[in-house]
């Protein structure tokens, strides 16, 4: 992908004032567009926390403005777990669902604070989706498994098993890495602008150890609950759609539908990232494709850092790559080039997400990238140290900043 129309500047931003104390696992805005400003950040310090930012980005970058933005950074709610959690999503506004390491799939109260536990996996919960046209919560998680739950269930049954609200549990060959559900964006309307999508299928793509990636259509799995019966694990509309192979050769660190719901991007430890597209046609499939990116050479050595997260705006449907470099970069799928790079971060990004309104970006510094013996932080291209205490969420106005370039002349 080409780069030459990319501009790199430092950006006016600024960081939320209470932000957690370990490395940010997962950060989502709320995809209601009329309530954008509202974020969740779940984190490896065994929190998820609700924040309210200001309605607006500052409309100066100057210091006491962006200053004063930070502290308009209201820190709602802080929701404890018994171990790192490692993903938290949406299901409306007065409701959340997260997961991590101690294994349980639980319900956030966005309005009063408190915490249920929905159920649980044998392993890890790695990532967690909601799908808004189905109604249905998945977790999965590294015991290579799959649950769908109906999260209005009760959070648990009289003997706290939770099982009115497991739906089913399928079986996959691997553990899960990323996840996440097809159309990324449930609104069609914001103020900004309107959401382009052409494809309106309800998809969950699920990214697994060993380069695999399945895709289900979760209407499918809709119209079987619906029936009422219990249907064997073998039932069509329980087995994925498509069986595919990763475009990329390294593991998977992030996988992101389009906003079109035609596709999705990966991304890798390598350097990479690859857009893919659901449709099977030959025309179709050939026109996926896979670049280096988030590379730079160190002591005179060419240096790959792991794409460890991605965001699409929902109007421009360009999207941002967060890299262990500690830098952003804005690309535009289409035209297959990049059209801006923000100045690096302190310290390694773990994830970032960009609004359902499209104004804002946030991306997480604090990662822990692989240590070097030959740098004082004891991180590879002289940045910070991450890791707890080092953690940094940052800001920044995303509207224009994604806007695809006009071609040249």
């Amino acid at each position: 992908m080409s780069s030459s129309q990319a501009s790199s500047s430092a950006q006016p931003e600024f960081t939320i004032s209470t932000p957690p104390s370990d490395v940010v696992s997962s950060l989502s805005f709320n995809p209601d567009p009329s309530h954008a400003t509202q974020l969740l950040a779940a984190s490896w310090d065994k929190t998820v926390r609700l924040y309210h930012l200001p309605a607006d980005f500052p409309a100066t970058s100057d210091e006491a403005a962006l200053a004063e933005a930070s502290k308009g950074c209201t820190l709602v709610h802080t929701f404890q777990h018994d171990a790192p959690v490692l993903d938290v999503c949406w299901i409306n506004d007065k409701l959340a669902a997260s997961g991590g390491l101690d294994r349980r799939v639980r319900l956030l109260d966005l309005e009063t604070g408190q915490s249920s536990i929905l159920g649980k996996h044998t392993n890890a919960v790695s990532r967690i989706r909601y799908s808004e046209s189905t109604k249905l919560l998945v977790s999965a998680s590294w015991d290579a498994t799959l649950k769908v739950w109906d999260p209005f269930a009760a959070a648990s049954s009289s003997s706290g098993s939770g099982s009115e609200a497991l739906l089913k549990t399928l079986k996959l060959p691997d553990k899960v890495l990323a996840m996440d559900i097809s159309p990324s964006f449930p609104s069609t309307q914001t103020p900004k602008g309107p959401v382009q999508i052409s494809d309106t299928t309800p998809r969950l793509v699920v990214a697994m150890a060993g380069r695999l990636v399945h895709i289900y259509e979760l209407s499918r799995w809709r119209a079987e609950l619906d029936q009422g019966a219990s249907s064997p694990d073998d039932s069509p509309a329980w087995k994925p759609a498509q069986k595919r192979e990763s475009s990329l050769k390294y593991m998977l660190r992030d996988v992101r539908t389009t906003v079109s719901g035609q596709g999705y991007a990966t991304s890798s430890v390598e350097g990479r990232i690859a857009l893919e597209f659901f449709d099977a046609s030959d025309e179709v499939q050939a026109q996926k494709y896979a670049f280096k990116c988030h590379r730079q050479v160190v002591d005179g050595i060419d240096t790959v850092y792991p794409v460890n997260g991605m965001a699409f705006h929902p109007i421009h449907g360009t999207f941002a790559s967060i890299g262990a470099d500690a830098a952003v970069s804005i690309w535009d799928p289409l035209a297959k080039k990049r059209i801006k790079q923000y100045g690096r971060a302190p310290s390694a990004l773990s994830c970032g997400a960009i609004s359902s309104d499209g104004a804002f970006l946030a991306v997480a510094s604090g990662f822990e990238n692989i240590d070097d013996a030959n740098s004082p932080s004891g991180e590879v291209g002289g940045l910070a140290k991450g890791g707890p205490g080092n953690v940094q969420i940052h800001i920044r106005p995303a509207f224009d900043d994604c806007k695809p370039k006009p071609k040249a002349s």
